[in-house]
């Protein structure tokens, strides 16, 4: 129930700038995305998404015929997997010909949603139902590829952000209801004997390594006339990775890597990276929130100036599974980038992916 409730609240959450971005006279955290993937790796072309959203389907399909048993027989798991493609299928091809939005580099209008990320998402999370309570690492690596397939539409530039937000919970949530149905229909027939319900857990008391995909707009502060004169940029979005090492159960280091785009009021934009390292505290509100504060510090390079970068934070996670959580986070930036010009002071709000053990 908790999942399905995420992936009804994902969709939402990318339907909403759908009709407003169609026409592109807003800007957004899309839009941000998109200038930073334009000013990082412009010439991306790489297909391997095509084959890599069934990777996770053809490792299912691997250890079921090499004799690896998972939830369910045959018969059951196809059903199953039929019912979640057809599914995913009638929910992406709805939208896709009834919203009718404009891919990013203009070749059709039929971006939303991600039709890619809802068949990697798809194909991870029947993996995960099969083996993911066999070894979390089923599902880690399922969901890794999955997650690549979404940020590689983005980097190919067939796809927005909210196009993959959604296309991630409409696979997500296709298979829980193919699964669902395939229970009440075939009961305890076809499942392993072996199998344990997977219970959803998560213990505060216990040391958890985090690996988190991050995604965030930055909303410069400053004079409205420093922005106007070029002094200061308007706005920008920002893309990375997290990892967070802990010391003791909710306590412990973390480190950044990001780049972000910078837009000046001229319409002109650079790009900026950022290092950054320091630490967390973590406070778990009935194991299935947990509060997070951050302090940071480390370099930025942006127009061949670099300088010093320094963020705190605070951010809620919702934890979806016994290895999975999804964060909303909001960092207050400031970096120094040369002695003649002024401090770049940003509020980062943005959300993460993350994967913890």
């Amino acid at each position: 129930m908790l999942t399905l409730c995420l992936c009804l609240f994902m969709t939402i959450y990318a339907v909403i700038p759908v009709h407003a971005q169609t026409a592109y006279t807003r800007h957004s955290i899309d839009t941000d995305l998109l200038t930073l993937r334009n000013l990082t790796v412009p010439e991306f072309s790489w297909h391997y998404d095509d084959y890599l959203q069934y990777a996770p389907a053809a490792l299912m399909f691997g250890l079921k015929a090499g004799g690896c048993e998972g939830r369910s027989s045959w018969d059951r798991m196809l059903v199953s997997d039929a019912f979640s493609a057809a599914a995913m299928a009638v929910a992406v091809n709805g939208l896709k010909y009834s919203v009718g939005r404009l891919r990013p580099d203009g070749s059709r209008y039929n971006s939303f949603p991600s039709g890619h990320t809802a068949t990697a998402f798809m194909t991870a999370t029947m993996l995960h139902k099969e083996y993911g309570w066999k070894d979390p690492w089923f599902s880690i690596g399922g969901y890794t590829a999955a997650a690549v397939t979404g940020v590689s539409r983005m980097l190919n530039n067939r796809h927005w952000m909210s196009d993959v937000v959604a296309g991630a919970a409409i696979g997500i949530g296709s298979v829980h209801l193919g699964y669902f149905l395939t229970d009440l229909i075939f009961k305890r027939k076809g499942i392993t004997d072996g199998f344990i319900e997977p219970v959803f857990t998560y213990d505060s008391s216990e040391k958890h390594y985090v690996a988190e995909l991050i995604f965030g707009r930055r909303f410069i502060i400053g004079a409205q006339g420093q922005k106007e004169m070029g002094v200061l940029p308007e706005r920008g979005g920002m893309a990375g990775i997290s990892t967070d090492i802990p010391l003791i159960p909710g306590l412990g280091l973390t480190a950044r890597a990001s780049a972000s785009s910078m837009t000046f009021a001229s319409g002109a934009a650079d790009d900026m990276y950022s290092m950054l390292a320091g630490g967390f505290w973590n406070l778990s509100i009935m194991n299935i929130l947990e509060f997070q504060t951050k302090v940071m510090a480390g370099c930025a390079w942006m127009g061949g100036r670099s300088g010093i970068d320094l963020a705190a934070g605070i951010g809620l996670s919702l934890i979806t599974d016994s290895n999975f959580k999804i964060k909303a986070f909001a960092d207050l930036d400031s970096c120094s980038l040369s002695a003649s010009h002024p401090w770049i002071n940003s509020l980062i709000i943005g959300f993460s992916a993350a994967w913890f053990l």
